[in-house]
């Protein structure tokens, strides 16, 4: 009897413990069911980017460098690490949160738990080159130039950094889980692509801040009309754009883009449409320092005259008897007719609601007058146009007599890699070979010879053409406002560069807009050797 009750015993205590260690198991698992419940991987963005600016040989113009910044996880912070950069109510803050934050040390790098260090791309560098194309943004959207024309594709076209992480069921960090750093994969080279040469374009930004306080420059292709370089002055710098809203000289004003009195420059356009009129460029006229129109008297600058001189010579002195004695025996419509096809009178268009003025023409009916086509023939009345049209009038002589369309875009790359290009615009003759090499000539010769000797460059020659422009304005002491012009090709065999000087207020263009010119030419000299 005593064994079968000890077998009973042995057999309901092995029963007994099968069945607290099924409990036990049971109760293990459901407590960690529980626990992986309250887990979860996390994900925080650190930081969105748009697509990028570039020039013409992919160099960043935009995003060039790093910024560094702070990722913490508050609730294993550190505190003591960065407790003497910030106040206590932002702290206070930042300890509140149930998710990471990312501070700013002003670049500075700091150790300690919780804290991770990481960069960024800064959208603009502190000296952006071509602020007025590049533009800038409000409000993380662009409000000017190329950021705000491409906005869409830009916004679209970027990418993203986030960092994940392993966090409990009250947002914690969980500790010693890992945390991993991850950027959206995008095409590097995502963006739009500009005409720029961002090296062109920094030399001809020192050589126009060297020469004016107000002004432009533009470089131009001579073969296709693609901007090299746009400058204008005063700038601004993209990332502090509310430090120059109340700034003098209005840096907002691109003035390259933005139409002006162009005075004697326009006496290339005279000079095409006599030619291509059959007037011989051997036609004499003799210049006794004035001339009179429907009882207007029109001065030359040469007050006793220039005495019997030709076509070329009265460029490279820029009579202006002469030209208004040419002006009237060709007629006023076939210079406006001209002007036209050179694309005077009409927009340049780079970019949804991005373009340059079209300056103004006269009307075909004010020419009829005698007073008002005088005045036409050597830039003046009612005559404005922009830097860029008159570096098209260039490279339209000094390739050989074809306009071209200035571009600045030349397409863009998506963040698959996959390049979308900007139209080509086929160049419409508007003046024979043979015009336009005579001219050409004579430009040279007012380099070699003429009031354009200051723009003669070190290497290569150039043809030009000066101007002081009066603009009908007057300053606070009563005197009139002149604009100071040089419009030129470089070098002067072999064309490659058309450029556009423009100093506003400067008075002469022999002496002020000239130098800027052989300064921007000597700089692409130096650059084609190195």
């Amino acid at each position: 009897m005593k064994k079968r009750i000890t077998l009973f015993f042995c057999a309901f205590m092995v029963v007994m413990g099968v069945l607290i260690l099924r409990i036990a198991k049971i109760s293990s698992e459901g407590i960690s069911q529980s626990a992986a419940a309250t887990q979860s991987r996390r994900t925080f963005e650190l930081y969105e980017t748009r697509a990028g600016i570039f020039d013409r040989n992919l160099e960043p113009l935009v995003n060039r460098n790093l910024e560094r910044r702070l990722l913490v996880f508050p609730d294993i912070l550190d505190i003591s690490v960065i407790g003497d950069f910030f106040d206590r109510d932002f702290l206070a803050e930042v300890f509140s949160k149930k998710e990471p934050s990312v501070l700013d040390l002003g670049g500075k790098i700091v150790e300690g738990a919780g804290i991770y260090n990481f960069s960024f791309p800064k959208r603009y560098s502190e000296k952006t080159l071509a602020p007025h194309i590049i533009g800038y943004m409000n409000g993380g959207k662009g409000a000017f130039g190329i950021e705000k024309s491409f906005e869409n594709f830009l916004s679209e076209n970027g990418g993203k950094a986030t960092v994940s992480y392993y966090a409990d069921g009250m947002g914690k960090l969980l500790s010693g889980e890992e945390i991993s750093f991850d950027s959206e994969k995008v095409f590097e080279k995502s963006g739009v692509v500009l005409t720029l040469d961002s090296k062109i374009q920094e030399i001809t930004e020192k050589a126009l801040l060297e020469g004016t306080e107000k002004g432009a420059a533009v470089v131009m292709n001579v073969k296709n009309g693609e901007v090299l370089a746009s400058a204008s002055v005063p700038a601004f710098e993209p990332q502090n754009v509310a430090e120059y809203l109340s700034s003098e000289n209005s840096p907002f004003v691109n003035r390259a883009f933005s139409a002006y009195s162009v005075g004697s420059t326009w006496k290339l356009v005279v000079a095409a449409a006599a030619l291509e009129s059959g007037v011989p460029p051997e036609k004499t006229f003799v210049c006794e320092g004035k001339t009179e129109v429907d009882g207007r008297v029109y001065k030359c600058h040469w007050e006793n005259g220039h005495g019997e001189i030709d076509m070329e010579k009265a460029l490279e002195i820029s009579c202006n008897p002469y030209f208004i004695n040419l002006a009237l025996e060709i007629g006023g419509e076939k210079i406006l007719e001209t002007a036209k096809n050179l694309g005077f009178g009409s927009p340049s268009d780079f970019g949804e609601g991005f373009s340059s003025s079209g300056g103004n023409l006269p009307a075909k009916g004010e020419l009829y007058s005698g007073t008002v086509l005088a005045s036409f023939a050597f830039g003046q009345g009612k005559l404005l146009a922009t830097p860029i049209q008159l570096a098209a009038l260039s490279s339209a002589i000094a390739n050989g007599g074809k306009a071209v369309t200035p571009k600045i875009v030349l397409g863009t790359y998506d963040k698959g890699g996959n390049f979308s290009e900007t139209p080509e615009y086929s160049l419409n003759p508007v003046m024979s070979a043979k015009t336009a090499k005579i001219i050409k000539e004579m430009m040279i010769n007012v380099v070699e010879n003429g009031s354009g000797t200051n723009g003669k460059p070190e290497k290569g020659g150039a043809g030009g053409k000066t101007a002081s422009a009066q603009t009908g304005q007057f300053d606070e002491n009563g005197e009139e406002i002149i604009h100071a012009w040089f419009v030129g090709f470089y070098p002067s065999e072999n064309p490659e560069f058309a450029v556009a000087v423009f100093a506003e207020g400067m008075e002469s263009g022999g002496d002020f807009a000239a130098p800027v010119f052989k300064k921007i030419c000597d700089g692409i000299d130096l650059l084609n050797n190195d």
